[in-house]
């Protein structure tokens, strides 16, 4: 990171300010007062989605010119047949299933799996022993609990089908970069037509933020896409053969957007909680923005949860000023903290890039730990700092995404988990202490406001242990926080229910 900027409060100055910040935040009354406006339906605009109001943070101060991310060692490319853990565990499964007498110890060789994933779970034997605990003992102690206790999520799994339900809909490329990115939405041989020339990138990259908002992006910044964070194969439309190497020269530009998952509906992690509201909506709006700028000829594909991705987003985003990485290894945004959901648009229209910024997320990630103690596998680092965790070349936090994706597949109503999410401290509706402390923290020389937000995190608000998520008899199921009422499914449903937070 570069310098970071001056921005004209004396540390005296300061000093003063974080003290009577500090007194007011120990004897309880922000504590209480936040609490109290972030349940006020005056944090809602009507029965809109979306439901806190509109937030804004004004990033310039903070800008540096980057890159946000140096290389400290040779590159490799993200695998979508090993790092993406979707696509490994799918290959693990199919193998396993053929071989089902196979236990841990017993030679990878008798698996018959492919060559480059018994490399890879040899370079991470922990990796192969969460996704044999997957298929060998938690799908199948799952299906039981689902018998006993679906009923109970049953209006969270319905509200999560009709965002899955629409996304299954949206237009998935057919054919290569080169082919499919300059058709007309929704055609097979219809080519988009000449480009219509802008005034200047600076007000193209304004025309297409404008789009992005209208479209249903929460936030929108703008970075050059950057190869090494291509996957090193199975691009979407891409035959075996197709050279992946090289990145395709009309993907110059990323432009990178977000939406936040349904507040009231976060708080329920893990089992009322859905990734997919967010993930069809930002996917909606990516699909939309790239029939926008195919309309003005120029190629474009969008990169989204719905559709699938041929790169990865984080680092995208943080290069774009949306944020920075924090212990999750996801971008945490100063707006919505972890609970951005995001796609990117690759295009060659050219437009002015955005700069990326450093408002002290990483360093207070280094202090909090909030999500690695309440994540229920143990995903996440407890270590005070990355350092020496270098991944495909570049440091940062390390995610065991075998552990993750076993406790995903343990968890009741709408598949996943989104702890992280939940328990993270910019992970906030829109309210003034929210604003005033988002506001304060980048500019605190002291870390006086760091550490009072924690303490006040700690100490004022109660959730339960990691153990408490998982399954009788360890846990209950438990909730971060109750269930939205509208997901009370006792209250709506005239079918048997048994509730696993009252021993049934």
């Amino acid at each position: 990171m570069s310098e970071q900027p001056t921005q004209g409060v004396s540390r005296r100055s300061f000093l003063k300010l974080a003290g009577l910040v500090g007194l007011a935040a120990q004897a309880g009354g922000l504590v209480a007062a936040g609490n109290n406006a972030g349940k006020s339906s005056e944090s809602y605009t009507g029965w809109e989605s979306f439901n806190p109001g509109t937030q804004f943070f004004n990033r310039k101060p903070f800008e540096f010119e980057g890159p946000a991310h140096s290389p400290v060692s040779a590159v490799r490319r993200p695998s979508h047949l090993t790092d993406y853990v979707f696509g490994r565990v799918g290959t693990f499964q199919k193998f396993y299933e053929k071989h089902p007498e196979w236990k841990l110890g017993d030679p990878l060789e008798d698996l018959e799996l492919p060559p480059y994933l018994i490399e890879f779970y040899s370079k991470f034997p922990e990796r192969l022993e969460w996704d044999f605990k997957t298929f060998s003992e938690t799908i199948p102690n799952n299906m039981k609990d689902r018998k006993i206790y679906e009923n109970y999520y049953k209006l969270a799994d319905a509200y999560s089908e009709g965002f899955t339900a629409h996304g299954r809909s949206l237009p998935r490329p057919q054919a290569p970069p080169e082919i499919s990115d300059f058709l007309k939405p929704l055609s097979e041989d219809k080519q988009i037509g000449d480009p219509v020339p802008f005034k200047s990138p600076d007000l193209a990259a304004e025309f297409i933020k404008e789009m992005a908002h209208r479209y249903g992006a929460t936030l929108v910044r703008i970075t050059k896409t950057n190869p090494n964070w291509l996957y090193s194969e199975g691009w979407r439309g891409c035959p075996p053969d197709y050279d992946f190497s090289k990145m395709p020269e009309h993907w110059t530009y990323a432009i990178v957007m977000a939406v936040p998952m349904e507040w009231d509906v976060i708080i329920g992690s893990p089992q009322f909680s859905t990734s997919y509201d967010a993930y069809d909506r930002v996917s909606t709006a990516a699909t939309r923005l790239v029939g926008c700028i195919k309309y003005l000829g120029y190629p474009a594909r969008a990169q989204t949860p719905m559709t699938g991705y041929d790169m990865i987003v984080p680092p995208h985003a943080v290069e774009a000023g949306l944020g920075e990485q924090g212990r999750t290894g996801f971008c945490i945004t100063a707006e919505l903290g972890g609970n951005a959901r995001m796609a990117i648009v690759n295009t060659n229209l050219p437009l002015t890039i955005d700069k990326p910024i450093d408002i002290g997320i990483a360093d207070f990630c280094k202090s909090c730990k909030l999500c690695a103690e309440s994540c229920p596998s143990g995903a996440i680092s407890m270590a005070d700092s990355p350092d020496g965790m270098v991944i495909r070349g570049y440091e940062h936090w390390y995610i065991n995404n075998g552990a993750c994706y076993n406790y995903w597949r343990e968890t009741m109503g709408p598949m996943g988990c989104r702890m992280c999410v939940a328990t993270c401290p910019y992970s906030r509706k829109d309210n003034w202490l929210h604003d005033m402390a988002r506001k304060l923290d980048p500019r605190d020389p002291t870390g006086v406001v760091r550490g009072s937000l924690l303490w006040t995190q700690k100490n004022f608000f109660d959730y339960p242990k990691a153990e408490e998520y998982h399954r009788p008899p360890v846990g209950h199921f438990a909730s971060y926080r109750p269930e939205p009422p509208y997901m009370v499914a006792d209250k709506y449903l005239d079918i048997p229910i048994t509730n696993p937070n009252e021993g049934g």
